[in-house]
């Protein structure tokens, strides 16, 4: 397995896609529904950002969405789940339905080449890394859109990390907004549902270096 972390395109992919979701968010009801665990205030302010704070949390350095990546019972049944083949169903909104193909054709081919990377940008259990790598994009997409389901708020019911993301996690200062961002992506890494010792993830979240949090300034400022 390869113990490379993710490079700056993937994060220009991650933050492409935590920016068409903060924007579908204010929109799309179905999305919506997956905020049900989040805490009103912080459901409000995130719906409310400015455009300059929905840039800045875009960047956060992982998906703030979730496909369930660390529930691997939850992905053996629908991996097992018997159905026609193709027979997609649609989320009624062809935007949700593009940013599901969307993510689900990043994070498939990042399986493949750096599963590694992948479990940084999504904290999924390895197993769930090997399981999706040994599909086709077509067979993991048909089970996804098979399944009815849509991308959730990552950690939602977090409520310390979120308010963190959102409050220093949009600051105007660089320096604080980082920290939060990195502190946020040591949570998800460190969370009991990740199969992993804590130990182990809390070093990768410490040293791993996210062009995420520099580029949309244009300047690295990462070391």
């Amino acid at each position: 397995m390869s113990f490379e972390g993710p490079d700056e395109q993937d994060y220009d992919n991650v933050r492409s896609l935590n920016a068409g979701y903060l924007t579908l968010l204010r929109r799309e009801g179905k999305l919506r529904r997956g905020l049900q665990h989040f805490a009103e205030p912080l459901r409000r302010r995130l719906i409310e950002l400015s455009p300059e704070q929905h840039e800045q949390l875009a960047a956060t350095p992982f998906l703030l969405f979730s496909f369930q990546e660390a529930d691997d019972r939850y992905w053996n049944g629908m991996l097992r789940e018997s159905r026609d083949p193709g027979l997609f169903r649609s989320s009624g909104s062809t935007e949700v339905d593009m940013l599901v193909a969307a993510a689900l054709g990043f994070v498939w081919q990042l399986s493949k080449h750096n599963p590694y990377a992948l479990r940084l940008i999504c904290g999924g259990t390895l197993y769930w890394c090997e399981r999706i790598a040994d599909l086709t994009f077509y067979r993991l997409l048909d089970a996804v859109k098979a399944s009815g389901e849509v991308p959730s708020l990552r950690l939602a019911d977090n409520g310390a990390m979120w308010h963190k993301l959102l409050d220093d996690g949009v600051s105007k200062n660089r320096r604080v907004r980082n920290a939060a961002q990195m502190a946020a992506l040591q949570a998800v890494l460190t969370s009991p549902v990740v199969g992993q010792r804590r130990e182990s993830w809390s070093v990768a979240a410490q040293t791993v270096r996210a062009p995420g949090l520099w580029v949309a300034d244009g300047v690295d400022r990462s070391g």
